[in-house]
């Protein structure tokens, strides 16, 4: 059985030209989603909630100090 392609011969190479060429936005991506996830998906206590937005709000003064 010969299992067909989902994407194009053409589209595949175009996905690859973009990923090669946007390395850091892509990698922005993955971590902005992976950190979306985290907290939608494993976040369950009060304690973890706090945690993450002890982080957030570390984030905002570095963006200050810049």
């Amino acid at each position: 059985m010969v299992k067909k392609l989902k994407t194009s011969p053409a589209q595949a190479r175009a996905r690859d030209k973009w990923n090669e060429n946007n390395k850091e936005k892509r990698k922005k991506y993955i971590v902005k989603s992976s950190a979306k996830r985290y907290i939608r998906d494993f976040v369950k206590t009060a304690e973890e909630i706090e945690e993450v937005e002890k982080w957030l709000e570390e984030a905002r003064k570095n963006l200050k100090v810049e």
